[in-house]
């Protein structure tokens, strides 16, 4: 059995999880979820999706103050699944791992062990779309981006994806201009209209000011905040959306700009600056 406990927010989420499935899939184990509602990713796993074949167990470590009897719970699944496990991977450890023989020694790790609990904010192995196979989105996902999927043409719109709040490395090598050069190359060359999503309400009204609005696709009233339900499922919108365009512009080392292309098996190409 591989458990795997996947970390941080939702785009390192999916990286653990769904690369976690590729190797039970290929080691021929069964795959356990421990899912956590926590500060930054405050949501049960059904609220975002169903999953297919796969056991989840939600947990709480909102902390004491937060939610007190739900941590308690939290703590004692967590110790009783690491106990039960013979051997407990922090995620540092991956890392190492991964560090000294890359996807091939971490494999090599999990299958020599029967019975193995992973922590992870990152991927363990390569992934396609379809690792994504086993996740559906729920109904209530599929409701809140219903009027935005439908304005999306594949076939021209390009998704862009501008990082920017806490993610110091987005922001110091992705700067707006490189994206407002690149969508003007691309209206001129293409006719190309974009799916926008950013995590900076200012940088949003910049674009709208920047281009005309038949040119924009955009989720209005979208929740950014990530400590809400609503903030988790619009996210997952956000990705869903970049996902069904022709191509992404992205942010650099955003997991948010990478997980859609390789969902929708498309070109990412992120804006970094000389």
């Amino acid at each position: 059995m591989i458990i795997i406990e996947p970390c941080a927010g939702l785009g390192n989420r999916l990286l653990a999880l769904t690369s976690a499935y590729e190797l039970a899939e290929k080691l021929g184990r069964e795959l356990l979820v421990i899912w956590k509602s926590e500060i930054g990713c405050q949501i049960r796993s059904e609220e975002l999706f169903l999953f297919d074949g796969v056991k989840v167990i939600n947990i709480s470590e909102s902390g004491w103050k937060q939610d007190f009897a739900g941590t308690l719970r939290g703590n004692a699944v967590k110790k009783k699944y690491r106990g039960s496990a013979d051997r407990f991977v922090e995620c540092d450890e991956v890392e190492v791992w991964k560090k000294e023989g890359g996807f091939a020694r971490v494999e090599q790790e999990i299958a020599k062990t029967s019975r193995i609990y992973i922590k992870s904010y990152t991927n363990l192995c390569e992934i396609t779309p379809d690792s994504f196979r086993f996740l559906t989105p729920s109904a209530a996902v599929e409701a809140r981006g219903r009027e935005v999927f439908a304005q999306i043409t594949k076939e021209r719109t390009v998704g862009v994806h501008i990082r920017r709040t806490d993610h110091t490395d987005a922001i110091a090598n992705s700067p707006l201009e490189l994206f407002t050069d690149r969508m003007k190359r691309e209206i001129e060359e293409k006719d190309a209209n974009f799916y926008v999503t950013t995590d900076d309400a200012r940088v949003m009204d910049e674009l709208k000011q920047a281009f005309p609005a038949e040119r924009l696709v955009i989720y209005e009233n979208k929740v950014l905040d990530r400590d809400s339900r609503e903030g988790i499922q619009d996210a997952l919108v956000d990705m869903l959306c970049l996902s069904k365009c022709s191509r992404i512009i992205g942010s650099y080392r955003s997991t948010f700009s990478l997980i859609p292309s390789i969902m929708g098996n498309i070109p990412l190409e992120m804006m970094i600056k000389d």
